[in-house]
């Protein structure tokens, strides 16, 4: 099912097989995994700005435009 889903959104089906069979990429994602559990991160979606803000769960705009206006005014301090 994923070397046919990645097939049709325009990537190589033998190399997905391959990355699948394989594992290519499973240490780096289990690297990834810890990074965001160690920042908080236990569920979807979460929003992470510039690798350090945590915006967890599902927000309305207003929520993401005061974050990162809060973001851009800490940066230019």
């Amino acid at each position: 099912m994923l070397v046919r889903l990645a097939g049709e959104a325009g990537l190589g089906r033998d190399e997905a097989r391959q990355v699948l069979e394989g594992g290519a990429y499973a240490a780096e994602v289990r690297t990834q995994e810890r990074f965001f559990q160690q920042r908080g991160i236990h569920s979807v979606p979460a929003t992470i700005v510039n690798g350090t803000h945590l915006i967890p769960g599902g927000q309305p705009p207003e929520v993401f435009e005061r974050a990162l206006r809060e973001i851009a005014a800490a940066a230019t301090v």
